[in-house]
């Protein structure tokens, strides 16, 4: 160990002043609750992302592709597929129809979102059937047969078995004007994908019920994609891209909720921002703290300036004291934030209202990218703040100290 981290150590952990050592004991505790409480909040956000992001892949195609202009024929769907094959990024496809409409029973009435699918492929594709609490997702290949969410069934006081109306926004001309075209069907599965706002309007009918619902014939609103990795979404999309050109459109799960994430990672980098204050504030008690410190050890700053010790050597002395409580500081933040983390994601102990939050517990989780941040910042943040006063003692004079001596 080098000389002038030996003194360090020793004029850091000296007892004789008891308010130098309460000091350097404050400025310790600053920087650990600094860290802990920045690695806690950057996991609580990063946790609600990831939480967020699991429902909405619960919920949305990760892909779609689907056509500006014109219509969007079935027959297109084959030729559409047979471009995109050679895509390994892309597992499956599906045909789907996605509209508007109301569900009644008796006087109640709910909007709700009508899902058009192929039984067997949106098994494949959203995974529908593994959310079901209720009844049977195969006998949705029946005709007038509905899948609904579970809020949706309280809401109607429907349960498997029972029939609901279905009021499409596309009207019927008649001699009396535009009127309402109306189907019943059977509910056949009720599931539960944990997000109200989606559990509260979703209704899934099999594609050719809903095109003759919607009276769209063999058309169809697009083509959904399942990706080997949700996450390659934007890869895949500029692969689309330069196959399908105008009218074509594409469009991943990211674009299809890009603002909610971007406000996510604003105010991720706002709260790393305003908790890091907590880690610049202990920089204040390290910055006087060593400026205490330099004022008490003039005499010894003096006599081994005397012996040969260069302004650099004396620097380093100063500058390690800081850097000590600072790694030191940093450590024990990391061991108890990290701590706290584990225990909360393993044990699920932020409860939250699902109707709310969409999510049941808040997941915490943290990247190696993050803590490396948050420790080189906080390691950074008390060099800075040491390199004043380290200067400040590495320009004492030994003449004018050792005058009165």
């Amino acid at each position: 160990m080098p000389l002038y981290i030996k003194i360090a150590l020793r004029y850091l952990l000296s007892l004789k002043s008891k308010a130098l050592s309460f000091m350097s004991l404050i400025s310790l505790i600053g920087v650990t609750v600094g860290v802990s409480a920045l690695l806690i909040t950057l996991a609580v956000l990063s946790g609600f992302q990831f939480g967020l992001k699991e429902k909405i892949l619960q919920t949305t195609p990760h892909a779609v592709i689907m056509k500006i202009t014109n219509k969007f024929w079935e027959d297109e769907y084959k030729e559409i597929t047979e471009k995109f094959k050679k895509i390994p990024e892309i597992q499956d496809s599906e045909p789907f129809i996605y509209s508007q409409a109301l569900a009644s029973v008796g006087k109640t009435v709910q909007s709700i979102f009508i899902r058009g699918v192929i039984p067997e492929k949106d098994k494949k594709i959203m995974a529908v059937d593994k959310r079901v609490i209720a009844g049977n997702f195969d006998e949705l290949k029946k005709p007038k047969t509905a899948v609904i969410g579970k809020d949706l069934a309280f809401i109607l006081d429907v349960d498997v078995g029972d029939k609901i109306n279905l009021i499409s926004p596309f009207g019927q001309k008649t001699p009396l004007g535009y009127m309402p075209k109306i189907m019943q069907v059977k509910v056949v599965a009720i599931v539960d994908f944990g997000m109200y706002e989606y559990d509260s309007s979703y209704v899934s009918l099999n594609l050719k019920d809903a095109q003759k619902f919607l009276n769209m014939k063999s058309q169809i609103t697009g083509i959904q994609l399942k990706l080997k990795d949700p996450y390659q979404a934007q890869i895949v999309k500029e692969k689309l891209e330069k196959i399908f050109q105008f009218p074509y459109m594409v469009r991943t799960w990211i674009d299809m909720n890009k603002s909610l994430f971007q406000a996510l990672k604003l105010e991720e980098l706002a709260m790393f921002l305003v908790i890091a204050l907590i880690v610049l504030v202990a920089s204040f008690n390290i910055s006087s703290l060593l400026i205490t410190k330099s004022r008490e050890k003039r005499k010894d700053i003096a006599i081994l300036k005397t012996v040969g010790a260069k302004n650099n050597f004396i620097l380093k002395i100063f500058l390690w004291q800081g850097l000590i409580i600072g790694i030191t500081g940093t450590v024990l933040g990391l061991l108890i934030g990290l701590s706290i983390i584990y225990v909360a994601d393993t044990y699920h102990l932020i409860k939250l209202n699902p109707q709310v939050y969409m999510m049941e517990y808040l997941p915490l989780k943290i990247s190696v990218t993050e803590v490396i941040a948050v420790v080189f910042s906080s390691i950074f943040i008390c060099f800075i703040s040491s390199l004043l006063p380290a200067y400040f003692a590495s320009k004492e004079i030994p003449a004018e100290v050792l005058r009165y001596e």
